[in-house]
């Protein structure tokens, strides 16, 4: 997964991501509410939770916190990035969703020729919190010949499918064709912790001989 994470040009926004939030119990100490939301979570043996997101007075990363009955279960610093993290687009972190019994976090950001969205699929399953999935998108608006193209990895890690895709540039008259691919994500990263958000963020999920290796800098 590569992201585009300078600084951003713009100032912090000093604003709630969703000003009519609640926070799920008292908030950390240096740290504001940035979003909220309840829900029913997990497959089977459902697991009703309260989820927050709490932003850093200071421009730091963000604090996501998961509460079950009442008691925190979980406290993730890198899945919701941190608003000077999503480059000349300004804060990546989008609204938190609930869908099919899963949480979704979202972070968009990019800078020039680039745009960038990476998903997070979080849920519960055995009585712990782990990750369903994760979705990075991409687009670079160059030439083919200078690696433009539009990229998507959806990761299913419940199951173990990935599935790689590459799309030319729409205006890109070059003979380069789309590409599909469709693999298996290795045993030792199906329904990863949540505390691996940042591992994986650091390796290549492409259908190929890179799949599930560190990414250099620089290369």
């Amino acid at each position: 997964m590569t992201l585009a994470t300078s600084a951003s040009s713009h100032a912090a926004n000093s604003e709630a991501i969703n000003s009519n939030a609640t926070p799920c119990a008292k908030i950390d100490a240096g740290y504001a509410i940035d979003d909220s939301v309840r829900g029913s979570f997990g497959s089977s043996n459902h697991a009703n939770a309260c989820i927050d997101v709490l932003r850093a007075h200071e421009d730091e990363p963000r604090r996501l916190r998961i509460f079950v009955d009442g008691k925190r279960a979980l406290s993730n610093d890198a899945v919701a990035m941190g608003p000077g993290e999503g480059g000349a687009e300004g804060d990546p972190l989008q609204p938190l969703e609930v869908k099919g019994g899963s949480l979704v976090v979202k972070n968009a950001g990019g800078g020039g020729p680039l745009r960038w969205i990476e998903t997070w699929h979080l849920t519960i399953r055995d009585g712990q919190w782990v990750i369903a999935g994760w979705d990075e998108d991409s687009w670079d608006s160059h030439s083919v010949a200078d690696g433009g193209g539009n990229f998507h990895t959806s990761v299913n890690a419940l199951t173990g499918a990935i599935q790689a895709s590459y799309d030319p540039p729409d205006d890109d008259e070059t003979a380069k064709r789309s590409t599909h691919h469709v693999c298996k994500l290795p045993p030792e990263w199906r329904s990863p912790a949540i505390a691996q958000v940042a591992a994986i963020r650091g390796r290549s999920w492409n259908c190929d001989a890179k799949l599930a290796k560190p990414i250099r800098s620089g290369g």
